[in-house]
């Protein structure tokens, strides 16, 4: 049995629930944003026991694709190997104390949202560039590929992580106040845009090395793909901004006689499929990433 994409997928769940954690925990920390605009605190906690359960899995998984056998997967002795003897299996270690770390105290602690939180969950969503294909690259441009990578991953935890709670928040909140917590997200979500189209482009080449390959190969198709589909979220974001919001503004003012719920079914639409454009962005990323590269 090929352990490849039940990797990828795990890989893909583990950064998608560190994702979602993580940009749940900036969306409430926005200043001027009102706590209504995030649920009930037991859904970002439900999102770190998921990066929790499936940090664990990985390893298991990772073995059976590093001895090429499924059964070694299952093998104690082998599994305590990789985990014990690798580069791997080293930051492995570290990042599943963070993650259980910040489980504990999002738990246990009041302030549950808090910087502490945000910096842990922050942390182990950044240190997913220790173990990409940039880990493997040595020197000043390994360092500079792996630094470019977590700012990939901190912008686009930070972006896409906050869409379910938006999208609950275009289905629940008072009009006047759901047009504020979109302008306020809005003014970050564009950079947030820019930052990981730029990084992920720079990636994408450094991974491809050269126009051709990035061009012409049946990998880099897939891959061209994944950019269509952010390009895609990045087209919604703008709609959200400049029509969909401006459009639930604009019933605020014209009077009672005025609704809101054309423009209000319009932006949870439109959220909707920024979420599931998302989901498919994460997928995509993780099993490109199992892939071999042209060069």
């Amino acid at each position: 049995m090929n352990l490849q994409a039940p990797l990828a997928l795990c890989a893909a769940v583990h950064t998608g629930a560190l994702m979602f954690w993580f940009g749940t925990l900036a969306l409430r920390r926005m200043p001027g944003l009102a706590p209504a605009a995030v649920a009930e605190a037991s859904g970002p906690q439900v999102a770190g026991v998921l990066a929790l359960a499936s940090g664990a899995l990985w390893p298991v998984l990772q073995t059976g694709v590093a001895l090429d056998d499924a059964k070694a997967a299952l093998d104690p002795v082998q599994l305590a190997l990789v985990i014990g003897q690798t580069s791997f299996g080293r930051i492995w270690i570290a990042r599943e104390v963070v993650v259980a770390g910040a489980l504990v105290l999002a738990y246990r602690m009041p302030w549950s949202f808090g910087a502490p939180v945000l910096l842990l969950v922050g942390g182990a969503l950044a240190s997913m560039a220790l173990l990409g294909h940039a880990a493997g690259v040595g020197g000043s441009l390994g360092y500079g590929q792996r630094a470019v990578l977590a700012l990939h991953l901190l912008a686009a935890g930070a972006w896409v992580g906050a869409l379910p709670w938006l999208w609950r928040a275009a289905r629940n909140l008072p009009s006047a106040l759901l047009a504020s917590v979109l302008r306020r997200f809005s003014a970050i979500g564009i950079a947030l845009v820019a930052i990981v189209v730029l990084t992920g482009g720079l990636s994408a080449w450094w991974r491809t090395g050269n126009l051709e390959a990035l061009l012409y190969s049946s990998y880099s198709r897939v891959l061209l793909g994944k950019i269509g589909l952010v390009l895609l979220m990045g087209v919604a974001a703008l709609l959200n901004r400049n029509r969909f919001t401006p459009a639930l503004e604009r019933t605020q003012m014209a009077g009672p006689q005025a609704t809101a719920e054309p423009a209000r079914r319009r932006l949870v639409a439109s959220i909707g499929t920024e979420t599931t454009l998302a989901v498919a962005v994460v997928l995509l990323a993780f099993f490109l990433g199992a892939a071999e590269a042209p060069r």
